[in-house]
């Protein structure tokens, strides 16, 4: 499906359904230019999105060449499985080296390999660690072996005969990155705000401090003049004030709520932790999460606890190979 969302320049969103997905589908954004084109984000590695994606490029009349460029907004799946398309077409390839080499170091596995031993070692069961494989992340993945022209804070692209200002906002990935039209006031979110869900905040093995990084992102952002907000997923809107306040309020929701829980269940793992919080799975119980969500599930839980621990309000000890915490 695509919708025309702005005019002069010409700016147009493709619905790529992700099925299987809680996300449901991805926002990629067609900038149409004079004389070329500027794609934002892909969709999975997987033939579903890859026919979506095709026929919203098609029915705009872009063919993948050189003339037509691509953004990666940053390094999950959803957003740069299908880069291979593009690369394979000579189109430009623009992302930050952070995440780019994430992706690269993602290849043989060692990645996904330090994340289960942390996880691991924050209580999750190996036998849970074994469900993870068929984690989407996982499985639709792009091939990492593509060139790309890094970008960084505050670079300045002419691409599609528009200005676009490249905005570095670590916190969701460490390299996410959203474009700005100034000119405009047009702002491409990416998954650094969303608008009826909350971006999902990981630990990172190569990025310390992440809910600390990503409060700081948020405020970046907050002054921009803006006009129109194009997120990732789901809808947008005219204004990131109102929802920028809305997220930084669940951050300390979920801050107070762990707090209340390492209180009532005091010396627990981030995996003992984690069923008693309050997630948005329509009344499913842990047990019953899917193990993708398990996994996202923990790793926001991790966030909020290393905040925590950063900030002299819970300490972390470790005995016989696992973590736990407690009030200090």
């Amino acid at each position: 499906m695509i919708q025309q969302v702005y005019s002069h320049p010409d700016i147009y969103r493709i619905r790529v359904d992700l099925p299987d997905n809680p996300l449901q589908y991805l926002n990629a954004y067609v900038i149409k230019g004079p004389s070329g084109n500027l794609v934002i984000d892909t969709g999975f590695n997987r033939p579903e999105c890859k026919r979506a994606l095709g026929q919203g490029l098609q029915e705009l009349g872009i063919r993948l060449q050189s003339d037509t460029a691509l953004f990666i907004t940053h390094l999950h799946a959803d957003h740069s499985g299908l880069v291979g398309l593009f690369a394979a077409a000579g189109c430009p390839v623009y992302m930050h080296p952070v995440d780019y080499q994430y992706l690269v170091d993602s290849e043989d596995g060692s990645t996904w390999k330090a994340a289960e031993d942390n996880f691991m070692r924050e209580g999750m069961p190996p036998e849970e660690i074994r469900t993870q494989f068929s984690n989407q992340a996982r499985t639709f993945s792009p091939d990492p072996h593509f060139p790309v022209t890094t970008v960084q804070d505050g670079d300045h692209l002419h691409l599609a005969g528009c200005d676009l200002q490249v905005i570095h906002a670590p916190g969701h990935t460490p390299g996410l990155c959203c474009l700005y039209l100034a000119k405009e006031q047009v702002f491409f979110t990416s998954d650094h705000i969303l608008f009826d869900i909350t971006p999902n905040i990981q630990v990172w093995y190569h990025m310390k401090h992440a809910l600390q990084r990503y409060l700081e992102s948020l405020q970046k952002v907050r002054d921009l003049p803006i006009r129109l907000a194009l997120p990732g997923h789901r809808e947008g809107d005219t204004s990131i004030v109102g929802r920028i306040d809305e997220i930084m309020a669940h951050h300390d929701r979920r801050l107070a709520e762990i707090c209340h829980l390492v209180k009532c269940y005091p010396h627990s793992t981030a995996y003992e932790i984690a069923p008693h919080m309050t997630w948005s799975m329509r009344g499913k119980k842990w047990k019953d999460f899917p193990p993708t969500q398990k996994w996202f599930a923990l790793g926001e839980t991790l966030a909020h606890i290393e905040y925590l621990v950063d900030h002299g309000t819970l300490r972390c000890c470790e005995e016989q190979g696992c973590r736990r915490y407690d009030l200090i």
